[in-house]
């Protein structure tokens, strides 16, 4: 089931870009790789590794996107005592999608930072090992999101960056015990813009009138 979600986020995005592209619109495409920073009541499971999508786009000449994202973090280990009520090698899986606004100050420099926040809602599961989602406790909640990050165009396409990321606001209950996905993350950028936005549009000489003799 949350197969089919993530499969249908990835298509939504991609159609949105293509379309926005199509009418004259401009946005970037964006692969984030980090690290995620749990409560400490998530130990020894508390910093899984991370990967996210984020395209964002707008009207050329718009310095607020629109911002679809997904974001997923996984991690196992051996736990000392009951973990949510699992023992021995133990996983933890989050699952995000997300939605909201993003916003670039800068549209013609090699540097371009930006600020976004929207809303999130966040799938959670702890199982045996890799078994998240079907061989233990799971469950769901909303909640809010900010980030703000920097990246570098490489030629007209390519970005290269940092991204930070905050998410507040959830809630959920494992094993009956209600604790929270809340989480900040660190990540490396690695994307390419589309669009209008991505090119100087070049000025039109005028024509050079000539004398008559």
């Amino acid at each position: 089931m949350k197969h089919g979600f993530t499969a249908l986020a990835l298509a939504a995005a991609f159609v949105a870009a293509s379309t926005a592209s199509a009418e004259g619109m401009a946005g970037n495409t964006q692969f984030l790789m980090g690290q995620t920073y749990l409560h400490d009541f998530w130990k020894p499971l508390d910093e899984p590794a991370s990967f996210g999508l984020e395209v964002d786009f707008a009207p050329a000449s718009s310095p607020v996107h629109v911002a679809l994202g997904l974001n997923v973090a996984a991690d196992s280990k051996t736990v000392p005592g009951i973990f949510y009520g699992e023992t021995g090698k133990v996983g933890a899986g989050f699952l995000e999608f997300s939605a909201g606004f993003l916003w670039h100050p800068v549209k013609k420099a090699v540097v371009r930072p930006y600020l976004g926040a929207g809303i999130v809602r966040t799938f959670v599961g702890v199982g045996g090992s890799s078994n998240f989602w079907s061989g233990g406790d799971s469950d769901s909640s909303f909640g809010f999101y900010g980030n703000a990050g920097v990246f570098f165009k490489v030629g007209d396409v390519f970005n290269v960056g940092l991204d930070g990321r905050i998410v507040r606001g959830t809630s959920i209950t494992l094993a009956a015990e209600d604790i929270d996905a809340d989480y900040g993350q660190a990540s490396l950028l690695l994307g390419f813009s589309w669009g209008g936005g991505s090119h100087e549009t070049p000025e039109t000489e005028a024509p050079q009138e000539t004398e008559n003799p």
